[in-house]
């Protein structure tokens, strides 16, 4: 409880004194002080702002941005990094490594052995549906969801019957939704949970006084345990644009995994972490559950990987550039925004360059047009390097998935961007499982036959002046897309 009274205070204090260089400011376009004490202002901004870069993983295009910025406009740059600048937070990190901690203590830590791994990937989201269902009421003590977006339509409103209805039966539900991408949500359509005695809790809201930290930082994690020995995760979120009993023409093409055994209690452990950030309990509240150690259900080892700014290195990142290095044969990448920061991009160039097989696929056209225009020269840079470069055609891919030398497998929430790698909570497991990479592969095998190899990405040629603004402007502004 001390790690989360001490992240309040530090907010508290921050807001004040971003605050007070704010009123500096207006006092000085007002005449009201001297001359040496505004200097003393625009410097300390300039130096908070150059701490914060100092942290961050900065790429030229990054520092043309703020540099200037926090030259000319000190205080209103200061004022935009403490909402949106910054990649970790320290308090938050203690209480992660508190949780840990107390997990060892219980018990080994977590172990990633003896799972059993099935794939969720149908082309409208039905089976993944199907499995929330089955787990749902067949939950015996608790269950435990976390999603960045909970939709006010049928899909999103059936999910919140099912966990009321097994709330009133006496089983412990707790549900976490990300204060933006829920935006509204819960006050509407939760009632009905918390009524039943269910738990709903807003991940980090945007005001400063209420949320922990940056508002930029976003819980994209999608989690649900059951009972701490069966999980699922992936990028599908709870809607009908993930998920449905029928097919619809504007649903996403995305996949989830399910993972039986030991590395469900992990995931389950990223989960508490966190709710206690969320709601300020302690974790010493969930001594039970991080003792609990789930028989093995399976063979496969499901390493997970939790990233985000309450971590102290970057393991989502660390993961990639460590494969990445190593990688003698293949590469294949799914994703639908495809923004790496400049150490992954060089990593991917050097090896299709050095005649590994590269492949990227992504959709056609997403959902963040920007995204789209930021990913163009990253895409021609690596076409003309060797690179196979697919694009998908019939829907908006949603999917995240990553093979190296189809012996290592990369499944989760977060995108190849600078998002998902340095700014938000993000969930992943590595998989080394022969089946579970047959499986996989043989789904974007069938993505592929659905994908063209040229679009307005790879064209190089003279192009629309507003295209070439759109596309330099992406590059800068690519670290908060």
């Amino acid at each position: 409880m001390a790690v989360f009274l001490e992240s309040g205070r530090f907010v508290r204090s921050a807001t004040l004194a971003l605050l007070t260089a704010a009123a500096a400011l207006a006092a000085e376009q007002a005449g009201l002080l001297r001359d040496d004490v505004m200097l003393a202002v625009r410097i300390g901004c300039q130096a908070y702002v150059a701490l914060r870069l100092a942290r961050a993983r900065t790429s030229p295009a990054y520092l043309l941005l703020w540099g200037p910025l926090a030259w000319y406009l000190p205080v209103g740059t200061a004022l935009a990094f403490f909402l949106l600048g910054g990649r970790k937070h320290t308090a938050l990190a203690e209480s992660k490594k508190e949780i840990n901690r107390m997990a060892r203590g219980l018990g080994d830590g977590p172990r990633f052995d003896g799972n059993r791994f099935m794939l969720l990937g149908d082309q409208h989201g039905l089976d993944t549906l199907r499995e929330l269902r089955r787990l749902i009421k067949g939950a015996a003590r608790r269950i435990s969801v976390s999603t960045y977006i909970l939709a006010d339509d049928a899909v999103g409103r059936e999910l919140i019957r099912l966990l009321a209805a097994r709330a009133k039966e006496g089983v412990e539900v707790r549900l976490l939704v990300d204060a933006v991408g829920s935006f509204g949500i819960p006050l509407r359509l939760c009632g009905q949970l918390r009524r039943a005695g269910g738990r709903v809790a807003r991940f980090n809201p945007v005001l400063p006084t209420r949320g922990k930290g940056s508002a930029n930082w976003r819980n994209h994690r999608k989690i649900a345990v059951f009972d701490g020995t069966t999980a699922i995760i992936g990028g599908q979120n709870l809607g009908l644009r993930y998920m449905g009993d029928r097919p619809w023409s504007r649903r996403y093409r995305d996949c989830s995994f399910l993972i039986e055994g030991p590395s469900a209690a992990a995931i389950e452990h990223v989960f508490l972490a966190d709710w206690c950030q969320a709601t300020d309990e302690s974790p010493s509240d969930f001594r039970a559950q991080l003792d609990e150690r789930p028989d093995a259900a399976g063979r496969t080892r499901v390493e997970v990987i939790a990233s985000g700014p309450d971590c102290e290195g970057d393991p989502l990142w660390e993961t990639y550039e460590r494969l990445f290095s190593n990688c003698r044969r293949s590469i294949t990448v799914v994703t639908p925004y495809f923004v790496p920061d400049r150490t992954l991009f060089t990593l991917l160039v050097s090896a299709a360059r050095a005649g590994r097989h590269v492949k990227v696929m992504v959709p056609r056209r997403s959902d963040h047009r920007l995204l789209d225009f930021a990913r163009r020269w990253r895409l021609r840079t690596l076409s003309e390097a060797g690179a196979e470069i697919l694009f998908f055609k019939p829907d908006m891919l949603h999917a995240k998935i990553t093979v190296v030398d189809d012996e290592h497998l990369i499944v989760g929430s977060g995108n190849l961007d600078m998002r998902s790698l340095f700014l938000n909570y993000e969930i992943g497991a590595l998989i080394r499982d022969p089946q579970a990479l047959a499986e996989t592969l043989s789904l974007v095998s069938a993505w592929e036959a659905e994908c063209g190899r040229v679009t307005d990405d790879l064209r190089r040629g003279v192009r629309p002046l507003a295209e070439r603004l759109l596309e330099a402007a992406s590059k800068v502004a690519s670290p908060f897309l």
